[in-house]
């Protein structure tokens, strides 16, 4: 695995308070037939790649001295049950894998997928409907070839002509910037100084200052992290590296989620570390506070974690986002924690009471989606060691939640689409989301504990925003850009 994952804590955990939890969670991993068994999970990307309503999951895998490193693609059979056809769509990957994330690079409506590999050159997908073919080591123009060790992979907009680049978290390299040209190519970006030579564990698009356009950060091993504001002007992007800024995180980095945890209409940022965690609350205007001692989400009562992956979503429908950490990745078994947002800026254990005391593992990474169907969020998480991944079931009902799918007119999947969630008769914020590339699904699940509500969505480079009225909980909303 990832050699940013395999550093031990010399330190026992120390238990919490336990907190209380609304909802629990169900382990449905063999029954869902998605145990990923005797193989080392590195990551994972939830999309409903055959645009039949239900999520499916792509798992990343490494090798071991007795495996064969076989990625998986499990496709959601809508009762339950997920079906591995990675070989007989051709995604197959027999590499050490270390990331994946969905995309519709040619905008026909149907997921991409790009799957980043440690050793060996990367692998571009492009979605033929009934098959997968590989076209980044194979047409000419898409130039994905080896340079580094590619570590990470996010998509995003940046130039908003509605069409999705890629960035590439690397080791031993620089990081890449890839531009779609539109026309089924990409062109390697090397004048905007995003071009990072440190060694990149995560990254992650996201419009932190509501500008219309997608930033980006990055999370360094051992270095400092970095946050580049995007600044684009008349289709001409320009990036500032705000590298005074207190996200510059210096601890072991190694994953990092956006979320408005506060619902004041703005991104808060979650780093998580190799010992103490970070919570970067957005105050405007380019600053952050560090406030995860405050809130309850930096360490274990002095003993940190060593969180590979983070997630955040509303798992109670209680309004707020609440996190997930994947600790321990492939060196050290640590359990998941999951921490409760209780509204007031706080956050409080909730592990026990949500039915996850037992959930121990190597965990490397997370990502949350509603794979059964019911409107509340479920996770997975992917074992960096051979005791198999883990598929958690939400037990909450469908009323309390309102599901929110997007698309746009060109940019089909509407990554970087901004979505509110407002109270009908005030007009007042509720809920603030993006649609973001990353592990977790691109279906948005806001907890909706009253109502009736408004939803507004702005889409990517478009100045009109899309309005459903009487939006009640346990709604699912299918909204497309006019």
């Amino acid at each position: 695995m990832k050699p940013a994952k395999i550093l031990l804590l010399g330190a026992a955990l120390l238990a919490w308070p336990l907190g209380l939890a609304a909802q629990t969670f169900q382990n449905q991993t063999e029954a869902s037939g998605t145990l990923n068994n005797g193989l080392y999970g590195t990551g994972l990307a939830w999309g409903d790649f055959d645009s039949d309503g239900d999520q499916d999951l792509y798992v990343t895998n490494w090798a071991t001295a007795v495996s064969v490193p076989k990625n998986a693609l499990y496709r959601n059979e809508g009762s339950g049950a997920f079906t591995d056809v990675a070989a007989a769509m051709g995604v197959e990957v027999v590499s050490n894998s270390s990331a994946a994330a969905w995309g519709d690079y040619d905008n026909d409506g149907d997921l991409d997928l790009y799957v980043a590999d440690f050793f060996d050159q990367d692998y571009l997908y492009q979605n033929n409907g009934d098959t997968f073919a590989e076209v980044g080591r194979t047409q000419a123009g898409i130039d994905v070839e080896r340079r580094g060790s590619t570590t990470s992979v996010a998509w995003g907009d940046y130039n908003n002509d509605g069409w999705l680049d890629f960035y590439l978290g690397e080791y031993y390299y620089n990081n890449e910037l890839y531009q779609n040209a539109g026309d089924g190519t990409f062109d390697q970006i090397v004048d905007l100084g995003v071009n990072d030579r440190r060694d990149a564990d995560d990254v992650s698009w996201a419009d932190y200052d509501n500008d219309g356009d997608l930033d980006l950060y990055v999370v360094n091993r051992q270095q400092e992290n970095v946050l580049f504001r995007n600044d684009l002007s008349g289709g001409t992007p320009a990036f500032v590296a705000l590298a005074a800024s207190p996200v510059a995180d210096k601890g072991i980095g190694q994953a990092a989620a956006w979320g408005d945890y506060d619902n004041d209409g703005d991104l808060d940022l979650y780093v998580g570390n190799v010992g103490a965690n970070a919570l970067y609350r957005n105050e405007g205007s380019d600053t952050f506070a560090e406030v995860g001692a405050q809130a309850g989400v930096r360490q274990n009562n002095g003993v940190g974690w060593l969180t590979a992956g983070v997630g955040w979503a509303d798992y109670d429908g209680n309004g707020y986002l609440d996190l997930l950490l994947a600790n321990g990745a492939d060196r050290q078994s640590q359990p998941v924690v999951l921490l409760a947002n209780q509204g007031d800026g706080t956050f409080s254990n909730a592990t026990t009471g949500a039915g996850l005391s037992a959930v121990r593992g190597f965990y490397a990474g997370v990502g949350w989606a509603d794979y059964d169907g019911n409107g509340s969020p479920d996770f997975y998480l992917a074992n960096g060691a051979t005791l198999g991944s883990r598929l958690l079931q939400n037990d909450a009902a469908v009323q309390g939640y309102i599901k929110v799918r997007v698309k746009g007119k060109t940019h089909r999947d509407a990554i970087g689409a901004v979505v509110r969630l407002l109270d009908a008769a005030t007009g007042a914020l509720q809920a603030y989301r993006q649609v973001l590339s990353g592990p977790g699904s691109l279906e948005l699940i806001f907890g909706a504990p009253a109502g009736p509500y408004q939803v507004e969505v702005r889409f990517p480079g478009s100045a009109t925003a899309v309005v459903k009225d009487a939006v009640q909980a346990g709604d699912q909303l299918d909204i497309e850009e006019p």
